[in-house]
């Protein structure tokens, strides 16, 4: 095992909303020393400074079955867990204190998208997201691109079964990351009714959110939340400040999946 001396600072009393339902016993940050009040408060930082761990690196794996547990390795990565050799791509501005990372482009199904184009993008990998996001200033546009219409019943159908386009991220490092619908896809399809026919169509959607400006981040800024992180194992490399990313090694998807309730938007 490895020790470590590690600061905290603790809450005495806690109400119970949100905190009674979260099935969590609690949060871990695991961003660089920066962001934390002193280095001290770095839990990884503290164990990578231990001399402890054989590599001053840990690994994240997301399940996407109940029946396998998601986990996270420190000291290096899982092997287990990886259908494919990491890639690594440099973290910019470590400074800052996040796991952010430069993108060299984004395209959607084939078509670049024109303001991520010569470095104007970057990402943050971000195991606490649990959605994809997009700079508010384009979000709306790629939500247009990602979505499309499907024929059936809306309460049977589950969008991440559905054909779509592929969104392919391209990060520094030549790291390439590949999402089909059954990644970036609402498994939830949505009923729009048109005003003006009052007709009714049935649409799948992206797992979108919108993320704000920050200067302080530089350029605009995409989070590389769980639909990146179900599909990709991460390497968190804390000497060289680097992120690994491999094709993750999942269990056995079931057969067929219970289609979720279906939204309903008017426009």
């Amino acid at each position: 095992g490895v020790c470590a001396p590690v600061r905290v600072v603790l809450a005495r009393e806690m109400t119970d909303e949100p905190f009674g339902a979260f099935r969590f016993d609690g949060v871990v940050g695991l961003g660089l020393d920066s962001l934390s009040l002193d280095p001290e408060f770095s839990l990884f930082g503290q164990f990578a400074r231990s001399a402890g761990l054989a590599e001053a690196c840990f690994g994240y794996f997301l399940s996407r079955s109940d029946a396998v547990p998601s986990e996270i390795a420190f000291g290096g990565h899982d092997a287990r867990r990886v259908a494919s050799e990491l890639q690594w791509t440099p973290v910019r501005r470590p400074e800052l204190g996040y796991w952010q990372v430069g993108i060299r482009g984004i395209s959607i199904a084939g078509q670049p998208l024109e303001a991520c184009q010569s470095g104007a993008c970057t990402a943050v990998v971000d195991t606490g997201t649990s959605l994809l996001g997009a700079p508010r200033e384009m979000l709306r546009d790629v939500h247009v691109q990602l979505a499309r219409k499907v024929a059936g019943n809306p309460e049977r159908v589950n969008c991440r079964w559905e054909a779509g386009p592929e969104l392919v991220v391209e990060l520094d490092g030549g790291v390439r990351l590949a999402l089909g619908p059954e990644d970036y896809s609402r498994a939830a399809a949505m009923r729009v009714v048109q005003a003006s026919s009052n007709r009714t169509q049935v649409v799948c959607r992206a797992s979108l959110m919108p993320v704000a400006p920050d200067a302080g981040l530089g350029g605009r800024a995409w989070i590389l939340g769980e639909p990146v992180l179900r599909k990709y194992y991460t390497a968190y490399d804390w000497g060289t400040k680097r992120v690994g990313f491999a094709l993750a090694k999942q269990p056995a998807e079931p057969t067929e999946l219970e289609a979720p309730e279906p939204a309903a938007v008017h426009v």
